[in-house]
């Protein structure tokens, strides 16, 4: 418990906003860093200093506003454009645009390089990487029609998009990328579905990802008294989410999360309360034979469990298929048998 409470609270301290991450890095190394990168002499490193305050300054403002993530995206896209520009006169009178390059105008790109010193080469590969695996996916979205073969496809290339990553920037860099890049993309996620700012959405999202590593340990290790660590734990992440936020944000946190498949089905595919009522009738049915099969039928072989598992999903999708629109059943199956897959391997461990 001790321990839960020591790694939060040293979460919550170095994680607040960007401008914490900026703050802490060594003055003298990035002015080196920005000098090289950019050939600039002390004169003008020294200018971007004081360019640099006045955007972290302007960026946090932002984030201390309660607006939508697409609002948001937009009005921070404005930011960077804007002082992309600034910073291109400061370096070269406006003739080139390097620190846009490196950025991209935006700030993931803009944090990392500045606060890990990556060299530009490195940066525009990243880029590169990234924005290729973009196009792909999006393109996937647009000629494939099967949700669950869209989601696995998708999910190979996210693992072949992080190894390039990590061959990019470095085992530490790379995986400190990844994780800030998952909180930044929680954060956002948080802003439409809480009410959130981003700084609160982003706090949200650190004390998530927190407590849903602590959740998968326990269902790896599967302890004897492993519903009750479980409990623990939604106790503790609620505590800490109500320490973290304001107390609305926290209500709402709570209360999408515990109607959080109400939430889904409503938001994501549109169903109507008296579909949702339905729809959870037919998965208490469901849930009564998965019961059935994990705890009371031990003594079959796991491949046999496994197949009883899919037999009974089977009969709850079709059950519910009438509830959806021909389109949002599509998505809803694919994900479902995506997640239900996942979900076989680890409790029948096939």
């Amino acid at each position: 418990m001790k321990k839960i409470i020591l790694s939060l609270t040293l979460l919550l301290v170095g994680g607040i906003s960007y401008s914490q991450s900026f703050s802490n890095v060594d003055v003298g190394k990035r002015k080196e860093y920005m000098m090289k990168t950019y050939k600039l002499d002390s004169k003008k490193a020294d200018a971007y200093e004081q360019i640099l305050s006045s955007l972290n300054q302007e960026n946090e403002q932002l984030k201390d506003r309660r607006v939508s993530s697409d609002r948001f995206k937009d009005e921070q896209k404005k930011i960077y454009k804007k002082y992309g520009e600034i910073i291109s006169q400061a370096f070269s009178k406006g003739k080139y645009r390097p620190w846009s390059s490196c950025t991209q105008e935006l700030e993931r790109y803009h944090v990392l390089s500045e606060t890990k010193f990556i060299p530009i080469e490195k940066m525009r590969s990243l880029y590169k990487v990234e924005h290729e695996w973009k196009k792909t996916r999006d393109q996937l979205w647009k000629e494939m029609s099967d949700e669950l073969e869209i989601l696995k496809k998708i999910e190979e290339l996210l693992a072949e998009l992080n190894k390039h990553i990590l061959e990019i920037l470095g085992t530490d860099n790379g995986n400190w990328y990844l994780s800030y890049k998952m909180s930044i993309y929680g954060a956002l996620d948080n802003m439409d579905k809480y009410g959130a700012t981003y700084n609160e959405g982003y706090l949200i999202a650190q004390i998530e990802s927190n407590y849903s590593r602590q959740r998968k340990q326990i269902w790896n290790d599967r302890p004897k008294n492993r519903h009750d660590k479980l409990q623990e734990i939604e106790a503790n992440e609620l505590k800490d989410i109500k320490q973290a936020v304001p107390a609305q944000i926290a209500e709402k946190w709570l209360s999408v999360n515990n109607s959080l498949l109400e939430y889904t089905l409503a938001k994501r595919y549109g169903l109507n309360k008296t579909q949702i009522n339905q729809y959870k009738n037919a998965y208490n049915s469901y849930a009564i034979e998965e019961y059935k099969v994990i705890n009371d039928q031990k003594g079959l072989p796991t491949s046999e469990r496994a197949d009883k598992l899919r037999k009974a999903n089977d009969v709850f999708c079709e059950r519910v298929r009438p509830l959806f629109k021909a389109s949002s059943y599509k998505k809803w199956k694919g994900k479902r048998v995506y997640d239900f897959e996942q979900r076989v391997e680890q409790k029948t461990g096939k």
